[in-house]
């Protein structure tokens, strides 16, 4: 065979190859990146009874943080999925009307959504890479997270997780539940077990008992001030 056939053929494996891996990228891309982010739920289509419902009780329990004393009994805050919902869509997009880079940890909040599901927490997270595609330059990611502390212990486990359209590669899944065993080991989840008792997600509804006192002690002042007005419609709670 003469070097020239061979250097055809050689050319056609080459170009077979680069195709494949051109088709097969295009669809990974297609599945994978998206010129939206995350969707707000408009105020007109949040449901006023459960969002103000959502706001006394959270403001209530906050309340109780604030005055609590060292002989405060434990007390428990129960929030239904649609109560928690109506509430993270409010304070995100009044989030967003003060600033649209208001940011946690480097995080915009506009770019994020934190839902209840019935039996787990679901996180919404849209990451700009800043690559062009001619899907869009966002990833969209979506998290379901069991979390549940009890008897001193907290527990956090993955459910559904997607990447785009598809699942999230295990590696990624991986660094996750690296990232919260190291928060496990830090002062703030220290002072989390000690202000909160119990909590989980089960039914469709927000479990939280928590240790008013200590609470208050884990958490400036300033700071629980400042959300409780936030969450009463009304002003502060005395």
């Amino acid at each position: 065979m003469s070097r020239t056939k061979i250097f055809r053929i050689i050319f056609c494996i080459v170009f077979a190859i680069l195709l494949v891996c051109i088709v097969v990228a295009f669809f990974i891309a297609k599945k994978l990146f998206s010129d939206q982010g995350i969707r707000r739920t408009p105020v007109s289509e949040i449901n006023v009874r459960d969002s103000r419902a959502a706001q006394m009780k959270t403001a209530a329990a906050l309340s109780r943080i604030r005055n609590a004393r060292p002989d405060s009994p434990p007390e428990e805050l129960r929030l239904t999925k649609d109560e928690f919902n109506a509430l993270t869509e409010t304070l995100l997009n009044l989030s967003g009307q003060v600033s649209k880079e208001m940011a946690v940890n480097g995080i915009r909040l506009q770019d994020t959504a934190l839902r209840l599901a019935d039996d787990s927490l679901r996180l919404f997270y849209s990451r700009d890479t800043h690559v062009k595609t001619p899907f869009g330059s966002r990833i969209n990611f979506e998290i379901d997270m069991a979390l549940r502390i009890e008897n001193g212990e907290s527990q956090m486990t993955l459910g559904r997780t997607r990447m785009g359209g598809m699942a999230m590669p295990s590696a990624l899944r991986a660094k996750i539940e690296e990232g919260w065993r190291t928060f496990q080991q830090t002062p703030e989840h220290r002072k989390m077990l000690d202000s909160i008792e119990s909590f989980s997600v089960k039914n469709g509804a927000l479990h939280v008992k928590y240790r008013p006192y200590e609470a208050r002690k884990n958490f400036a002042p300033s700071a629980l001030k400042t959300a409780e007005m936030l969450l009463n419609p009304f002003g502060a709670m005395q």
